[in-house]
């Protein structure tokens, strides 16, 4: 894992990052299980839980890897117009499908945290927002959960 990201604006964020770099063992990354929802009651409602689902496309292939939200926050789907709880990145519209698709993979295989901010057209209304993406872990190896947490800037 390399050091402490840089540049978060918003300070809900660099406290979920703080967060969640205190609970990575050296130079690994948190359990899931360490994650208790109590801990993270203070961002639960700008924060979504993708589980990382293995998706068989044929016998012959290897599983691609998809992400499904098990967990959706109040305060996104009221954002968004939309829980998403259950779903998988195959309902979203191509474009922002790409995008959120790039961004896990790059975070479950590197087990990497990364984060940006965006601005983009939302019913005709024009916001930016910043996004937080941490890696989880089941097993102590592999990334089985990504934590991501927005905020509107």
């Amino acid at each position: 894992m390399t050091g402490k990201l840089t540049a978060i604006r918003h300070p809900e964020l660099d406290s979920l990052y703080a967060f969640w770099h205190q609970n990575c063992p050296d130079g690994g990354i948190p359990m899931s299980s360490d994650m208790e929802p109590a801990d993270l009651r203070r961002w639960l409602g700008h924060m979504l839980i993708m589980d990382v689902v293995a998706v068989k496309i044929d016998d012959a292939a290897p599983s691609e890897k998809n992400f499904r939200y098990a967990y959706y926050g109040r305060s996104l789907a009221e954002a968004f117009g939309e829980n998403r709880l259950g779903q998988t990145l195959e309902r979203l519209p191509g474009n922002q499908r790409k995008i959120l698709e790039s961004e896990y993979e790059l975070v479950r295989l590197s087990g990497e945290p990364m984060h940006r901010v965006y601005t983009a057209d939302f019913d005709g209304v024009e916001r930016t927002w910043e996004r937080l993406v941490l890696p989880l872990t089941g097993d102590g190896e592999s990334v089985d959960k990504i934590l991501v947490a927005a905020y509107e800037l």
